[in-house]
Protein backbone atom coordinates (compact mmCIF):
# COMPACT_ATOMS: atom_id res chain seq x y z
CA UNK A 1 0.00 0.00 0.00
CA UNK A 2 1.42 3.54 -0.92
CA UNK A 3 1.84 5.88 1.99
CA UNK A 4 1.05 10.03 1.43
CA UNK A 5 4.71 10.70 1.19
CA UNK A 6 4.87 8.52 -2.42
CA UNK A 7 2.74 11.23 -3.80
CA UNK A 8 3.80 13.94 -2.36
CA UNK A 9 7.52 13.90 -3.51
CA UNK A 10 6.19 13.20 -7.48
CA UNK A 11 4.26 15.95 -7.23
CA UNK A 12 6.69 18.35 -5.68
CA UNK A 13 9.07 17.08 -7.99
CA UNK A 14 6.62 18.80 -11.07
CA UNK A 15 6.01 21.60 -9.19
CA UNK A 16 9.63 22.75 -8.67
CA UNK A 17 10.07 21.80 -12.64
CA UNK A 18 7.12 23.70 -13.80
CA UNK A 19 8.39 26.93 -11.65
CA UNK A 20 11.86 26.55 -12.82
CA UNK A 21 10.65 26.09 -16.80
CA UNK A 22 8.63 29.53 -15.71
CA UNK A 23 11.48 31.05 -14.69
CA UNK A 24 13.60 30.15 -17.71
CA UNK A 25 11.20 31.60 -20.04
CA UNK A 26 10.81 34.85 -18.11
CA UNK A 27 14.25 34.89 -18.22
CA UNK A 28 14.84 34.59 -21.80
CA UNK A 29 12.21 37.21 -22.45
CA UNK A 30 13.64 39.49 -20.28
CA UNK A 31 16.93 38.56 -21.33
CA UNK A 32 15.15 39.91 -24.94
CA UNK A 33 13.80 42.68 -24.11
CA UNK A 34 17.45 44.30 -22.69
CA UNK A 35 19.09 43.63 -25.93
CA UNK A 36 16.61 44.75 -28.03
CA UNK A 37 16.21 48.26 -25.35
CA UNK A 38 20.40 48.40 -25.57
CA UNK A 39 20.05 48.00 -29.36
CA UNK A 40 17.79 50.81 -30.28
CA UNK A 41 19.63 52.62 -27.40
CA UNK A 42 22.97 52.09 -29.35
CA UNK A 43 21.48 53.29 -32.44
CA UNK A 44 20.08 56.46 -30.68
CA UNK A 45 23.73 57.09 -29.71
CA UNK A 46 24.72 56.71 -33.22
CA UNK A 47 22.68 59.41 -34.72
CA UNK A 48 23.64 61.66 -32.14
CA UNK A 49 26.97 61.34 -33.10
CA UNK A 50 26.09 61.48 -36.57
CA UNK A 51 24.33 64.70 -36.05
CA UNK A 52 27.09 66.34 -33.88
CA UNK A 53 29.71 65.42 -36.54
CA UNK A 54 27.33 67.02 -39.21
CA UNK A 55 26.96 70.44 -37.23
CA UNK A 56 31.07 70.42 -37.24
CA UNK A 57 31.18 72.49 -40.46
CA UNK A 58 29.26 75.08 -38.72
CA UNK A 59 31.24 75.94 -35.56
CA UNK A 60 34.42 75.40 -37.57
CA UNK A 61 33.15 78.61 -38.91
CA UNK A 62 33.96 81.34 -36.46
CA UNK A 63 33.61 84.09 -38.48
CA UNK A 64 30.18 83.12 -38.90
CA UNK A 65 28.97 81.53 -36.12
CA UNK A 66 30.35 81.07 -32.85
CA UNK A 67 29.41 77.85 -30.49
CA UNK A 68 28.83 78.27 -26.94
CA UNK A 69 29.27 74.77 -25.93
CA UNK A 70 28.27 75.07 -22.06
CA UNK A 71 25.02 75.88 -23.62
CA UNK A 72 24.92 73.73 -27.10
CA UNK A 73 24.02 76.52 -29.10
CA UNK A 74 25.25 78.93 -31.90
CA UNK A 75 25.27 82.77 -31.91
CA UNK A 76 25.64 84.71 -34.38
CA UNK A 77 29.77 85.94 -34.26
CA UNK A 78 28.89 89.10 -36.01
CA UNK A 79 26.83 91.98 -33.88
CA UNK A 80 23.77 92.78 -35.14
CA UNK A 81 22.75 95.92 -33.53
CA UNK A 82 19.41 97.96 -33.99
CA UNK A 83 18.19 101.52 -33.04
CA UNK A 84 16.42 101.58 -30.21
CA UNK A 85 12.72 99.90 -30.46
CA UNK A 86 13.36 99.11 -33.82
CA UNK A 87 13.48 94.96 -35.78
CA UNK A 88 13.55 95.53 -39.33
CA UNK A 89 16.56 94.03 -40.81
CA UNK A 90 15.21 95.19 -44.19
CA UNK A 91 15.17 98.96 -43.34
CA UNK A 92 18.10 100.92 -43.16
CA UNK A 93 16.83 103.38 -40.16
CA UNK A 94 16.45 99.74 -38.15
CA UNK A 95 19.42 98.32 -38.65
CA UNK A 96 22.93 99.55 -37.72
CA UNK A 97 25.82 99.54 -39.92
CA UNK A 98 23.26 98.17 -42.61
CA UNK A 99 25.31 97.30 -45.94
CA UNK A 100 27.75 95.33 -44.04
CA UNK A 101 25.16 93.63 -41.15
CA UNK A 102 23.11 92.31 -44.03
CA UNK A 103 26.24 90.97 -45.90
CA UNK A 104 27.07 89.15 -43.09
CA UNK A 105 23.46 88.14 -42.18
CA UNK A 106 23.35 86.51 -45.60
CA UNK A 107 26.53 84.41 -45.69
CA UNK A 108 25.26 83.00 -42.26
CA UNK A 109 21.77 82.52 -43.52
CA UNK A 110 23.85 80.47 -46.72
CA UNK A 111 26.04 78.49 -44.63
CA UNK A 112 22.98 77.36 -41.73
CA UNK A 113 21.21 76.28 -45.20
CA UNK A 114 23.97 74.23 -46.54
CA UNK A 115 24.53 72.54 -43.36
CA UNK A 116 20.89 71.96 -42.94
CA UNK A 117 20.77 70.79 -46.51
CA UNK A 118 23.69 67.90 -45.72
CA UNK A 119 21.40 66.69 -42.88
CA UNK A 120 18.51 66.24 -45.08
CA UNK A 121 21.35 64.15 -47.34
CA UNK A 122 22.12 62.04 -44.62
CA UNK A 123 18.49 61.17 -43.95
CA UNK A 124 17.85 60.36 -47.13
CA UNK A 125 20.89 58.05 -47.57
CA UNK A 126 20.32 56.22 -44.17
CA UNK A 127 17.53 54.17 -43.49
CA UNK A 128 18.28 54.50 -39.70
CA UNK A 129 17.63 58.08 -39.42
CA UNK A 130 14.19 58.02 -41.51
CA UNK A 131 12.79 58.93 -38.04
CA UNK A 132 14.97 61.45 -37.48
CA UNK A 133 13.84 65.19 -36.97
CA UNK A 134 15.26 68.58 -35.94
CA UNK A 135 13.99 71.34 -34.41
CA UNK A 136 15.83 74.77 -35.32
CA UNK A 137 15.16 77.75 -33.58
CA UNK A 138 16.05 81.24 -33.98
CA UNK A 139 16.12 83.31 -31.00
CA UNK A 140 16.49 86.87 -30.51
CA UNK A 141 17.83 88.50 -27.07
CA UNK A 142 17.42 92.06 -25.70
CA UNK A 143 19.48 93.97 -23.86
CA UNK A 144 18.24 94.92 -20.52
CA UNK A 145 17.38 99.13 -19.44
CA UNK A 146 16.68 97.91 -15.93
CA UNK A 147 12.54 99.60 -16.47
CA UNK A 148 9.86 96.61 -15.63
CA UNK A 149 7.47 98.80 -17.42
CA UNK A 150 9.67 97.64 -20.16
CA UNK A 151 10.24 93.77 -19.94
CA UNK A 152 6.92 92.98 -21.58
CA UNK A 153 7.95 94.90 -24.41
CA UNK A 154 11.32 93.98 -24.57
CA UNK A 155 10.40 90.43 -24.82
CA UNK A 156 8.40 91.72 -28.15
CA UNK A 157 10.99 93.42 -29.45
CA UNK A 158 13.31 90.77 -29.34
CA UNK A 159 10.82 88.25 -31.11
CA UNK A 160 10.34 90.91 -33.39
CA UNK A 161 13.70 90.62 -34.25
CA UNK A 162 13.87 87.26 -34.99
CA UNK A 163 10.99 87.34 -36.67
CA UNK A 164 13.04 90.07 -39.09
CA UNK A 165 15.61 87.79 -39.36
CA UNK A 166 13.69 84.24 -40.55
CA UNK A 167 11.57 86.93 -43.35
CA UNK A 168 15.36 88.26 -44.13
CA UNK A 169 16.47 84.63 -45.12
CA UNK A 170 13.15 83.86 -46.31
CA UNK A 171 11.59 86.42 -48.68
CA UNK A 172 14.90 88.27 -49.25
CA UNK A 173 16.95 85.29 -49.91
CA UNK A 174 14.74 82.22 -50.69
CA UNK A 175 16.34 80.21 -47.49
CA UNK A 176 12.66 78.94 -46.38
CA UNK A 177 13.36 76.33 -43.62
CA UNK A 178 9.40 75.53 -43.65
CA UNK A 179 9.55 74.64 -47.36
CA UNK A 180 8.06 71.41 -48.38
CA UNK A 181 11.78 70.23 -48.82
CA UNK A 182 11.69 69.99 -45.05
CA UNK A 183 8.89 68.20 -44.46
CA UNK A 184 9.24 65.87 -41.75
CA UNK A 185 13.24 67.10 -41.17
CA UNK A 186 12.88 70.77 -40.08
CA UNK A 187 10.44 72.08 -36.94
CA UNK A 188 11.20 75.74 -37.29
CA UNK A 189 10.41 77.70 -33.93
CA UNK A 190 11.05 81.49 -33.60
CA UNK A 191 11.33 82.84 -30.08
CA UNK A 192 11.99 85.93 -28.22
CA UNK A 193 13.96 85.26 -24.94
CA UNK A 194 13.72 89.49 -23.81
CA UNK A 195 15.51 89.54 -20.86
CA UNK A 196 15.55 86.09 -19.80
CA UNK A 197 17.88 83.21 -20.91
CA UNK A 198 20.91 81.73 -19.74
CA UNK A 199 24.28 82.75 -20.88
CA UNK A 200 23.70 86.46 -20.42
CA UNK A 201 26.34 88.49 -20.63
CA UNK A 202 28.03 91.09 -18.40
CA UNK A 203 27.85 94.06 -20.94
CA UNK A 204 24.38 94.27 -21.60
CA UNK A 205 24.59 96.01 -25.03
CA UNK A 206 26.37 92.35 -25.76
CA UNK A 207 23.06 91.25 -24.90
CA UNK A 208 21.42 92.05 -28.14
CA UNK A 209 22.61 89.31 -30.01
CA UNK A 210 21.18 85.96 -32.03
CA UNK A 211 20.55 82.36 -31.14
CA UNK A 212 20.48 79.50 -33.80
CA UNK A 213 20.07 76.25 -31.67
CA UNK A 214 19.46 72.83 -33.29
CA UNK A 215 18.29 69.96 -31.82
CA UNK A 216 17.68 66.32 -33.19
CA UNK A 217 13.98 64.36 -32.48
CA UNK A 218 14.42 61.16 -32.92
CA UNK A 219 11.05 58.74 -32.79
CA UNK A 220 10.33 55.05 -32.49
CA UNK A 221 12.60 52.74 -33.90
CA UNK A 222 10.97 49.63 -36.21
Amino acid sequence: MKSKNDFFWPSFADLVTSLFFIMLVLYVFTYIQLKHKNIVLEEKVKIIETVEANLVPLKQDTALFEFEERYNRFKLAFDVKFNADRAVILSDNDLINPEYTRKKIQEAGLKLRSVIDDLKRKKELDPKMKNLSYILVIAGYASKDYNPKRLAHNYELSYKRALSLWAYWKYAMGIDFESPGYKNLIDLQISGNGWGGVGRLDNEDDNQRFLIQIFPKIAHFD
